[in-house]
């Protein structure tokens, strides 16, 4: 299967006459997945993907699945439904789960993980594979991709999860996966081997390169810093029995030096909100760092006062059309997350201009709510152009993006306000309008344009 024949056909097809495939999320040679919702009145989204039937462990494979719905952790991604399909006149097979925002994955091409994001991976990496490891079953698939953001929380993926014991069929076996992968069997150790591979690619933004054919453990690069670095070597043993255990990976991880604090501020009125902030910023920074590409549907955007602190419920990480990709911390200061600034005073707090210039035929203009710790990630200006569609009573009937712009997070907060826009009901309001937002650290505009003729 090519991926984009997948991405144009499939696009609006309903599987087993529940699930609608409403947005390509990615695939592969033998993989598609797509953004779905569940049956209902809630409208939840959800993921659905696609994996060719003509495999061996087929049927294996759907009661794997089928197995794993009723497995609930708060660090591992529910499993909704699995089942058989026909698509473009083959067999293919489908699973239904918790829909994810973003991965890991898609931070590392820009820049790598600081030692605060990595130490605030680890815990629920440690949780959901100790869980696993406790019912008999293994990830297999353990690597930045699957390591996910749903809304403020970490989770793993668990298409991939199957009993220790039960056989596999290998496919397109990576640098993540364990030397015995190819056996087609995986131990509990073969998750360790690819918890090893995938601290390595958080700090050097790929993993190793080795052979299977050696029997030398892989060299940890000596720029991985302490603890990280020992963890790495202990889990990329070429003999599972002499990989790091969960147990020894607690005391390892637990050996991390304790990062300074900022100064908390003396002043009783910001005290409150600054000091509990900054705590949410550090225990969230892996999480919003990676919360830039899919984005799940919300409740309609309403504009803050300025001076308004909003809490940081979603995070994006930018980067600006009008800016080389950089939109995350140095390279050279990767101890400290790209939220945080360690100073001796506070800084002032952010007054945010929202503008929308009046406009004729315009009756109810409404812009994004974007938390001021999300505008710290922007560098230069974030545009976005979306058209909307009005009908006879001056609401919007529909909309599309123009130009989304460079981040899915601002894109779809852009969307979320534009159908919210209330025209001049009738004639002679045009039946089409572009409205061009752009997103800054202290502001926000927008620009509505009647689009005559359409």
């Amino acid at each position: 299967m090519n991926a984009a024949v997948a991405q144009e056909l499939w696009k609006g097809q309903t599987i087993d006459g529940k699930f609608p495939l409403l947005e390509w999320l990615g695939g592969s040679t033998h993989s598609a997945v797509f953004r779905t919702q569940l049956p209902g009145s809630s409208m939840q989204p959800a993921a659905i993907k696609l994996v060719r039937a003509d495999r061996p462990d087929a049927a294996q494979q759907i009661a794997a699945w089928r197995g794993l719905v009723t497995l609930s952790h708060s660090h591992l991604l529910r499993i909704f439904h699995a089942g058989h399909c026909q698509m473009s006149g083959a067999p293919w097979l489908y699973v239904v789960t918790e829909y994810a925002e973003e991965n890991v994955d898609q931070v590392l091409p820009v820049r790598p993980l600081s030692m605060t994001e990595v130490g605030e991976l680890l815990p629920p990496v440690i949780e959901s594979l100790s869980f696993l490891h406790s019912k008999h079953l293994v990830h297999g698939r353990l690597k930045p991709s699957n390591i996910c953001a749903v809304k403020n929380q970490l989770k793993l993926t668990t298409d991939s999860v199957h009993p220790a014991a039960q056989p596999f069929t290998p496919y397109s076996l990576t640098a993540y996966d364990a030397p015995e992968s190819e056996s087609g069997r995986l131990p509990p150790a073969a998750d360790m081997w690819s918890l090893g591979m995938t601290l390595v690619a958080a700090f050097d933004q790929r993993p190793l390169t080795w052979s299977r054919s050696n029997t030398v453990d892989p060299v940890v690069p000596k720029s991985i810093p302490a603890p990280y670095a020992q963890i790495a070597r202990e889990c990329l043993r070429m003999n599972p029995e002499d990989r790091c255990t969960l147990s020894r990976l607690r005391d390892l991880v637990h050996q991390a030096p304790p990062l300074p604090k900022p100064p908390v501020p003396k002043a009783t009125g910001r005290k409150k909100v600054v000091a509990p902030l900054i705590a949410v910023l550090v225990v969230g920074a892996v999480i919003f760092a990676v919360r830039s590409k899919h984005s799940t549907p919300s409740e309609p955007a309403v504009v803050a006062p300025a001076e308004q602190q909003v809490p940081p419920a979603e995070q994006p990480t930018t980067n600006s059309a009008d800016q080389k990709p950089t939109a995350y911390a140095p390279k050279t200061d990767a101890a400290v997350p790209p939220a945080v600034t360690h100073e001796s005073s506070p800084k002032p707090p952010v007054r945010v201009v929202e503008s929308v210039p009046t406009t004729p035929g315009v009756v109810n203009q409404v812009l994004p709510q974007v938390p001021l710790s999300a505008r710290e990630t922007i560098h230069g200006k974030v545009r976005v152009k979306v058209q909307v569609q009005v009908g006879p009573n001056g609401d919007v009937s529909d909309a599309s993006f123009i130009s989304p712009g460079p981040s899915r997070y601002f894109a779809r907060l852009a969307m979320e306000a534009s159908r919210q826009w209330k025209f001049q009901p009738g004639q002679p309001t045009p039946a089409h309008w572009v409205l061009e937002y752009r997103f800054g650290r202290t502001s926000t505009e927008v620009t509505p344009v009647a689009v005559p003729g359409k």
